[in-house]
């Protein structure tokens, strides 16, 4: 059984409406590495987009000191009106729930570390040091909770939340060991310290719970029909029915479905592990499809192809479709 499947308490909810609710490379001179004055320097990448970030608004690099906060860094590239005694972000360069833009959707800004949904307001949330600090503007009249996105690749194994970096499993069904290796190899390029492969009839229960997973398998595998049981407790916005994909738009309805050969690479956050979902400790990423074919090519894209700042992905037919729509 997923563990704790409810997207938890009122708090977590709060956080994410009411607080701000493939990425870039490290900046220069982030990691600690001397700038050209000697000394050493932090950075933090912030990324304002617009419905689902299908429309990048502003993405700039910004030097820090220790001890700032995500809300610090968005008022020095934007213009930031907030409520509720500075925590609530109303509008970032005009635009927010009030203004033209939303129109008659209920919509409000949400706030993505790294890959990952912020359970704590901007104006608490301490960065770190090539950190990506995600802004977005959607519609929540579906899902006011998403708990991770893709869009950040590879953030979330290589960055964490809060600074906690969990460890990397690739799983994979047997037939997909070659595309594992592949992976890993990938992901270690990517600069992520701790990432090793396990199959899937080999998954310990202590891995799962403890560890960021990417899974390598059909949607009717074990794990990822797990999961897909429960999509919408999971903010996710696609699911798997008599061997279709189904994508959903903002409002919950289906906007398409996708037959043979095509994959899907979607992210929630880990549902097994103790804290339940939307603690912040790790990630689950489904890179899966409906046949051999659409897995592979969910692979592919995820090494080879630019989903920058998506929320989720559909490959069918060459195509990259963004989820929701």
């Amino acid at each position: 059984m997923l563990k704790k499947l409810c997207l938890c308490t009122l708090t977590v909810l709060l956080a994410a409406v009411f607080y701000g609710c493939a990425a870039p490379n490290p900046p220069a001179n982030s990691n600690g590495q001397p700038s050209p004055d000697g000394s050493l320097s932090s950075a933090v990448t912030v990324v304002v987009t617009w419905d689902f970030g299908n429309e990048v608004l502003l993405e700039e690099t910004v030097a820090i000191e220790p001890d700032t906060r995500a809300m610090d860094v968005l008022q020095k590239v934007a213009s930031v009106e907030t409520k509720y005694g500075g925590g609530f972000v109303d509008s970032i360069n005009g635009i927010g729930a009030g203004s033209e833009e939303a129109g008659k959707s209920p919509m409000d800004w949400f706030l993505y570390i790294n890959g990952i949904a912020s359970n704590v307001g901007a104006a608490d949330y301490i960065l770190g040091d090539g950190d990506v600090e995600h802004w977005d503007f959607r519609n929540w009249s579906y899902h006011q909770y998403v708990p991770a996105i893709i869009g950040n690749f590879p953030q979330s194994f290589r960055r964490g939340y809060k600074g906690n970096i969990r460890p990397t499993v690739v799983v994979y069904e047997a037939w997909l060991g070659s595309e594992a290796e592949s992976l890993v190899e990938h992901l270690e390029r990517a600069g992520i310290l701790d990432v090793s492969a396990v199959s899937g009839d080999q998954l310990s229960g202590e891995v799962r719970e403890q560890n960021n997973l990417i899974i390598l398998a059909e949607m009717d595998s074990g794990v990822i029909a797990e999961i897909n049981s429960a999509y919408k407790k999971l903010g996710l916005s696609i699911y798997f029915d008599s061997g279709k994909i189904v994508a959903l738009d903002a409002d919950g309805n289906t906007f398409r479905e996708f037959g043979s050969g095509s994959g899907v690479i979607q992210a929630t956050q880990n549902p097994w592990q103790p804290k339940g979902v939307g603690a912040g400790e790790s990630v689950v990423w489904m890179v899966t499809g409906n046949d051999e074919t659409g897995v592979r090519s969910a692979v592919e894209a995820l090494m080879y192809q630019d989903f920058k700042y998506a929320y989720a992905v559909v490959i069918s037919g060459g195509e990259i479709f963004r989820v929701p729509q």
